[in-house]
């Protein structure tokens, strides 16, 4: 085992500078050798922040895979192209650690997770929001049955204004879908995983376009709107008769911002930002405002790379395994199909 894991990046657009590659630049334990995009732009401002070498730098990822001794592939291209890189990485005897969302369809899941399979490699899906100090105590909170059994609970993410102009999000044949794909799902994830990954029965939802192409929404940038959607919102069942209200949106006529999760149980409940918890204690209920101890976590996508990083190096446990992103993506393909079609959708 060598001293530093060797990580090949696959794609340096704004995700992977702002956030994965400086998450395993702070990692002791790995080291980022080589990169990939399309992009020549991109390829040389990963470089810049990375410093890997001029002939470390690809614009084909299979090439990069040929050429380089890697242990690790990031995988942070568009949302439409996540599961070709990945499979082909662990084709090639590569641990993946890729963004979300996994992929655009719970098949394109499928196939990845078989890919897993074969290679004996480990997959791991990006979901930072479950590693803030907060996701983490609120979690401990739950699993040691501070709430009881959760029978309902609430994921919003909701920008009155934010139409991320940048990047490929607002390109439907690139990111395949708006909103709901690109901050919903942190926010279902975040709900799913408090839950435990409950299994999934039925969809009913909606998805609207309305006022994302109107020109002061959108007059930060000149591209074409053409994801199938501002805002969806969806309600979901579940086996063990609980339920999830959903809602994202990038564009909506609201006072402001509001990203609230909040799960509730027989025995208390949890809500986030701010980060609250409920419990019916001596006859009445306590509404507890948690104080960090002062020593904070390396919190969102360092500390799920330092706990991915330690499963291959030490045989722990895989932070978010694909398994889990299966039934995020099966949740996300109802909810589309559901707005297309004007129908509750059985899963």
């Amino acid at each position: 085992m060598r001293d530093k894991l060797r990580v090949g990046i696959v794609g340096t657009g704004g995700i992977a500078r702002g956030n994965h590659i400086p998450a395993w630049m702070a990692s002791p334990d790995a080291e980022i050798v080589a990169i990939c995009d399309i992009d020549p732009k991109a390829a040389a401002l990963g470089a810049e922040l990375t410093k890997v070498e001029k002939s470390k730098v690809y614009e084909d990822y299979e090439k990069m895979y040929e050429a380089e001794d890697l242990d690790v592939v990031d995988v942070c291209t568009p949302n439409c192209v996540h599961m070709p890189p990945t499979v082909a990485a662990l084709e090639a005897g590569y641990h993946v650690f890729v963004e979300k969302p996994v992929a655009t369809s719970a098949d394109e899941v499928r196939k990845m997770i078989a890919a897993r399979d074969k290679s004996q490699k480990l997959l791991c899906v990006t979901q930072n929001m479950r590693f803030s100090d907060e996701a983490i105590a609120a979690k401990r909170f739950v699993d040691a049955g501070g709430i009881g059994e959760i029978y309902w609970a609430k994921a919003e993410y909701l920008r009155a204004r934010g139409v991320p102009a940048w990047g490929a999000f607002i390109d439907a044949e690139k990111s395949a879908g708006g909103p709901c794909y690109d901050i919903g799902v942190h926010v279902l994830d975040l709900t799913l995983h408090f839950m435990g990954f409950p299994e999934p029965v039925s969809v009913s939802a909606n998805t609207w376009l309305e006022i994302a192409n109107k020109p002061s929404v959108m007059a930060h940038s000149p591209k074409k709107y053409t994801v199938p959607e501002e805002l969806a919102a969806g309600f979901i069942r579940f086996a063990n008769g609980s339920c999830i209200s959903l809602a994202a949106s990038w564009a909506l006529n609201a006072t402001g911002n509001q990203n609230n999760v909040s799960v509730y149980g027989t025995l208390g409940g949890v809500q986030m930002w701010p980060f609250t918890l409920v419990k019916e204690e001596y006859g009445m209920m306590l509404n507890c405002t948690p104080q960090s101890l002062g020593k904070k976590g390396l919190g969102g996508h360092a500390e799920e790379i330092k706990q991915f990083v330690n499963a291959i190096l030490h045989g722990g446990k895989v932070p978010v395994p694909p398994e889990q992103s299966l039934i995020t993506q099966r949740i996300l393909d109802g909810i589309y199909k559901s707005g297309q079609e004007g129908k509750e959708i059985i899963l």
